[in-house]
């Protein structure tokens, strides 16, 4: 009777710790939004490659965005299509972009993202390049978390466009 009181001691112990980390989701929503980023960044290298004219990355501090212009308004007609046909269209989405049938994401209210320049373009040689002419670097962090917490780095090289 003893060893089975100890046992659902032990058990209740662990479960305590197995709660609070399953409830403590933003390092699940960091590495999410991350590759959403990523796959974002790679999507719009292969259109510029594809379709022979550059493709503007918007970055934002409340969202991400594919675009044929270097504008942060991004007018509709130069607006990169969702390939399927619309974004996530979350209410932060619909808000931060004003729509969802546009590559555009907002960024996770949980959330904050470095951002080292306005845009990065890729060419039609999916080369990729800043303004000031530096390879890219974006952080995504948890609030609060940029300067000192665990962060997701997204590395983009210039030369060859290859998004890490």
């Amino acid at each position: 009777m003893v060893e089975l009181i100890v046992v659902i001691v032990l058990i209740g112990i662990l479960g305590t710790f197995a709660v609070s980390r399953f409830m403590d989701s933003t390092s699940l929503t960091k590495a999410a939004w991350a590759d959403q980023v990523r796959t974002m960044l790679r999507y719009g290298q292969k259109l510029a490659i594809a379709q022979n004219r550059p493709v503007f990355v918007l970055l934002q501090s409340d969202r991400v965005a594919l675009c044929f212009v270097a504008n942060a308004a991004c007018p509709p007609g130069e607006q990169v299509g969702a390939p399927g046909g619309a974004n996530s269209a979350s209410d932060a989405t619909v808000s931060a972009c004003g729509g969802n049938s546009w590559m555009c994401e907002a960024v996770p209210a949980a959330l904050d993202m470095s951002v080292p320049a306005t845009h990065i373009a890729f060419d039609a040689l999916g080369r990729a390049g800043t303004q000031n002419g530096a390879a890219a670097r974006l952080v995504v962090a948890a609030k609060g978390e940029l300067e000192t917490g665990p962060v997701a780095a997204i590395v983009i090289d210039n030369e060859t466009g290859y998004v890490d």
